[in-house]
Formats: structure tokens, sequence, C-alpha cells
């Protein structure tokens, strides 16, 4: 074990940290509301990022305004600069607590490697708005640390660079927010004084951050417009209604909070594995890492610090569980403190997109388990065995998380680059309305950023994708309007779009099934689809589609997806727009040659119409028999469909009328 004692902490916590949350950073991307933040600032101008922040965090988007230009559109670089950040973060933990409990080396490695892999937050991943995130909280956690520095050193310029890491906290986040006050129990703690002496020093040397405090929270009640622009104080407005019954709501949510955030958080790595959703591989690798995990972290806890650990009694110790169990309350309670002003809105859960709201109570969460598990200082080997098991297992968990996040980035993938087979340009002003894609960490409002930068030109955005159960509630932009020429906005908070119903394309995404642009006649009779967008397939306007200047996908998305099925089935669909019959029979011909066949039989219908266009009508009626054996209840409104408008369009001849009579009969087709 000579090796491990040869690591220092904070490379032990790099390793911890590359393991977590480094693996294969080169296959995630960019998430959630990174997306349309990233346009925003490449496609439309940094003062409409400005725009875009400043109903909300304005200090906060000044951050994006440096970093963006620096880093650029690569996601792979914000996945590494997020994995360092977040090992600052533990790094400055194990700093503080050193600097605050010298008594005892314990604390100060447990509390930062608990706080490093704490698996409550399964974020982390979102890399670029997580960058921004966690250089506040390296702000924050490197004031607390300075200015217990600058109280041992009597160092003034310390203090005032404290001071000044504090406000950019204060101004630019409200997570940290009432973490501010847990800078006075850490002056308790550090002061070596008598009770009342070390009270009023800890006040005294509290006051320049109090003052702070209190003049930014005056900017904040009474000179920022916005500063309840997203969520009102919905707890106090509870109390005023009725203040039993506002206050019995507040414990709920503070227990309810607690719960998630510490004794479900620490339990959250144990639920079993979901196989179906992970795959084989996946699971294994998952469980796999959490042992090996654990039995490095194990083994450098117990042979690689202070070596009286293995013998309590031959190096008497100071316990700490008292202490740290009341740190960790404290720090859990004032992480709160913004949440407990919104009420329930902002209450931490473990799933996405909740789970960002145990961010504020991640370091009052480790403390607490460090404490607890402080009390089995009399049976080491146990105490060793659970913490390496807690880290060990919140390490799988992340992977799994990770993998979570690898898979939506490849769907998103997909999603484009099967969008641009099919849709080589758009009309100005088109909207696509889609069903609700197969994506957690994605939203329509999130997608339309990516989806602007392929089809719009730098400084315009022309185009929107909706959802269709979301965008057809009351109130949102659609309401329950799915007729032609309605007209409505929306406000992108960076620029305003403007939409019509009749510039509307309608497209469905369900893999493995392929992008597939809806067709107005048919798809109205497809009970595959979701019902509201069999209702929107009416509206589905294929001349707001061009095959000439096909756009370029931003280099992100590089490499190109594979050209496999629906390639084909995209290349196929677009020769049909302008009746190419004889190109897609050719098209269709070699693919099932070469063994490819759709996830979806729709998928056949634009051959089996090409067949008939070109006089193959066996090869139509075989395609359409295959079709309409997946399900005859499901396949024969649709197949019959699209042979009436066979008859409409194919010019009359016997093997036409042969061709029809049998089709009719293949699917008990009325006349």
């Amino acid at each position: 074990m000579k090796i491990l004692r040869k690591i220092p902490v904070p490379v032990f916590l790099l390793i911890l940290a590359l393991t977590t949350y480094a693996l294969f950073f080169w296959e995630r991307g960019f998430y959630w509301d990174e997306a349309p933040w990233t346009w925003i600032y490449y496609r439309l101008g940094p003062a409409a990022l400005t725009q875009t922040f400043s109903t909300s965090r304005p200090f906060w988007g000044l951050l994006y305004q440096i970093l963006l230009p620096l880093l650029g559109p690569r996601p792979w670089i914000w996945q590494i600069l997020v994995v360092v950040l977040r090992w600052l973060t533990a790094i400055l933990v194990w700093a503080i607590f050193k600097q605050v409990w010298s008594k005892d080396e314990r604390p100060a490695l447990w509390s930062s490697v608990l706080f490093l892999v704490y698996p409550g937050l399964g974020q982390n991943y979102i890399a670029l708005m997580y960058t921004h995130f966690y250089v506040i909280l390296n702000a924050f956690l490197l004031s607390l640390y300075l200015s217990i520095l600058a109280y041992r050193k009597k160092s003034a310029p310390l203090s005032v660079f404290a001071l000044a890491l504090a406000l950019i906290n204060l101004l630019t986040l409200e997570y940290f927010y009432f973490l501010e006050f847990f800078r006075l129990a850490l002056f308790w703690l550090v002061i070596d004084e008598p009770w009342k002496i070390r009270l009023r020093r800890a006040a005294r040397l509290f006051l320049p951050y109090f003052t702070a405090f209190l003049a930014v929270t005056f900017w904040r009640a009474f000179f920022f417009k916005n500063q309840n622009a997203s969520y009102s104080y919905g707890t106090l407005q509870a109390i005023r209604d009725n203040f039993f019954l506002g206050i019995l709501k507040l414990i709920s949510n503070m227990l309810t909070a607690f719960w998630e955030s510490v004794p479900h958080a620490w339990l959250f790595p144990f639920e079993p594995v979901d196989i179906n959703t992970l795959g084989q591989y996946t699971s294994i690798a998952a469980c796999g890492l959490a042992l090996i995990t654990t039995v490095f972290v194990g083994l450098y806890l117990r042979f690689a610090r202070d070596e009286s650990a293995q013998n309590p009694s031959a190096h008497p110790r100071i316990a700490f569980s008292r202490v740290f169990l009341l740190l960790g309350l404290a720090a859990w309670l004032l992480g709160g403190g913004a949440f407990w002003l919104v009420g329930e809105k902002t209450l931490p859960q473990l799933h996405f997109s909740a789970d960002r709201f145990t961010m504020a109570f991640m370091l009052g969460s480790s403390l607490i388990v460090t404490g607890l598990l402080s009390l089995l200082d009399k049976y080491p080997r146990i105490q060793i065995t659970l913490l390496a098991v807690l880290i060990g297992f919140s390490v799988g968990k992340q992977f799994q998380t990770n993998s979570l996040y690898r898979h939506e980035w490849e769907t998103q993938r997909a999603f484009f680059w099967q969008m641009s087979w099919r849709i080589p340009s758009l009309e100005p002003g088109t909207t696509l309305l889609s069903n609700d894609l197969p994506v957690t960490l994605f939203s329509d409002n999130s997608l339309s950023g990516p989806l602007n930068w392929i089809y719009s030109p730098p400084g315009k955005m022309d185009h929107i994708l909706y959802f269709a159960s979301v965008r057809t509630q009351e109130g949102r932009a659609l309401g329950f309007r799915l007729q032609p020429g309605i007209s409505f906005d929306q406000n992108y908070l960076a620029t305003i779009f403007h939409g019509n119903t009749t510039r509307m394309v309608v497209i469905n995404f369900d893999p493995p099934g392929c992008l597939r642009v809806l067709d107005a006649e048919i798809d109205p009779l497809n009970k595959l689809l979701p019902p509201l967008l069999r209702e929107a397939a009416a509206l589905s306007n294929l001349a707001m589609i061009h095959a000439e200047s096909p756009v370029t996908l931003p280099d992100f998305y590089a490499p190109e997806m594979p050209h496999g099925w629906c390639y084909t089935f995209s290349r196929a669909e677009l020769a049909r727009q302008s009746n190419d019959w004889q190109h897609i029979a050719e098209i269709g011909t070699a693919a099932y040659k070469a063994g490819e066949r759709p996830n979806d039989p729709v998928e056949n219908f634009v051959f089996i119409e090409a067949y008939a266009h070109t006089s193959q009508w066996e090869d139509a009626r075989k395609l359409s028999r295959e079709a309409y054996k997946i399900s005859k209840e499901v396949m024969r409104p649709m197949l019959c469909a699209l042979w009436q408008r066979v008859e409409r369009q194919v010019s009359n001849s016997p093997q036409k009328d042969a061709a029809l009579q049998g089709a009719r009969s293949d699917m008990v087709c009325e006349k």
C-alpha cells in the first residue's frame, strides 16, 4: 500500500472526479437550455444573450459573455472544464474544513469526497450550463476559505478578496444566497476564545459580509424589476393567506426537501439497475465500476491516510460527530433559503429537471453524512467500509446517468441528421410540429435553438419546433386551435417568432422508426400516431420544404450518422415531393436487395406508390401485404386510402385495374 500513501488528497479527488464525470466525455453534447443559449450567442449575437438573461440573472449572463467566446461551441471542451471545476469545489471543501477542524484530518477528507460524488445531482453532464454554476460555487467556497485564512493570517487583502468573491455569489445566483450565513458558523469554530469573546469576534468578522448581503438584498428587492420573473414567493403568499396553513406547508416542504436531498439521495445509488433502459453491458459496467471504486476508496481511506486511524486508541481524537452534524444541518437549512421562499415549485426531486435544486443542499447533505459516520468511531473498519460503499455506488449511479446523457445526445444527432436528409431547406416562417420526442433532457423550446442554427441565417429566427401536446394546451401558443390560417407568436426572449398554421410541417420521430414528414391525406388515419398529431397531420404543408440549397449541420453534430434505412427512406420521401417515381423505385429496390427494412410499416408507403407509378404492380401489392400483416386493423384504413390515391393519380391500364382489384381484395377495402 506504499503507492496509496504517495497519493495526495487533491490527486485522489482528481482520480475520483475523472472516474465519476469524465468517462466518455467526447460522446456528450449540448443539453437543455445550453442548446438555445449557444445558438443565441453565436447566431443572434452577444446582445441577444444579454437580453435573454435580463429577466432572470443579468450578472450571471455576463459570465457567459466571457466564457462562450473563449471556449467556442465545442461540447467536449465544456465537458472537460466542468469536470475540472467540479474537482476544484471538492478541493475547496477539503481545504475549508482542514482549516476549520485541524484536530482530525478525517472530516475534511470525508466531506470533500462525499461532496464530490453527491448522487442526488444528475445534471453535471450539462456541461456548458453547469460550468457557470460551478464558477459561482467555486467563488463562494473560495470566499469562505479566504475569509478563514484572512483571520488566521490577519490579512486585510485576503479579506477584501473574500468579500469580492462573496459579492459575485450574491449578485449572480440564488442557489447559494443564504449560505452566506454559513460563514458565521465557520468563524465561530475557528476562533479559539471563550464563547462570549468568540461571539463578538465572529460577529465583527462577519459584519462586512452581512453588510454586502443586506445591500444586495435591498437591490434585489427594490431595484431589480425582474426578481420574480421566473418564480414568485409562494410561501410568503401562503402565509399571508392563512398563517397557520402557510407555516404547515413550509414545514412540509422542508421535510420533503430533507428526505429527497439527504436520505433518499444517498439511498438512490442502491436502487435496482434498470437493465431494460440501460442495456445489459452498460448495467454490468455500472456495477463493475461501483465495486472497483469501492475497493479503491476503501483501501485509500484505510491505509493511505493517518496511520493512527487504524488504531484510534493509539492517538486520542476529538470526536467531530456533533460538530459536523450541526454544521451539516445549518448548511442544509441555509442552502434551502431561496427555495423556502418560493415553495413547492422548487423542491428538490431526484429526477430531471428538479434534481438541479439539490445543488444548494449538497454541502449540508455531505456534512450530515460525515457526522453520522463519525458515530462509528469505535468500529473503524465498518466506518470505512460504509463510506467506501457510499462513494463507490454513487460513482456507479453517476455512470448510469452518464449513459442516459450519451444516449440522448445520439438521439438528438439522429433527429437533426435525419431532418437534414428529409428537409434540405425550409421556407422562412415555418413551424415544425412534432410528437413529444423520446427524450428527457430536451424540450421543444430548447431544440428550437439548434433547429434555427441549422435552418436560419445568422441573426434570424425563421423557425420553431413545437411539441403538439405541449403547445395545444390552454394558454400556450396554439391553444386548442389546430385549424389553418391561425397566427401565433412565441417570445423567445432574445427575439420573437411569428408563425401561422398554414406554414407548418408536421413530423414524427419515434426511434427506431425514421423521422417522417406526415402525409396530410394518409396520416389522419394513422392510429400509430398520438391523437393530436393525427389531427395536426392535415396541416402538414410540404410546400415549405425545398430540396435546393441544402443545409449544413454545425460541427458539434459531426460526424454524419451512418447511411442506413433512414437515409434511404428520407431520400425517397424527398424525391416524392417532385414526383420522381422512377428514382424512388430504384432506391427502394436497391435497399430491399441489400436487406434494409423499416421499423415502421408506414415507411414502405412511398415505395408502394413508386412501384405503382412505374407499373411494378406485383411489387406494390407485395409491400402492401407485408405492411398489412403487421396489424390489419391499424394498417387497413391507411393502405386503402393509399390505393385510392394510386387509383386517382396513375394512368389507366388493364394492369392497373387488376392490381387495384387485387389490392382491395388483399386488404378488404371498400370501393
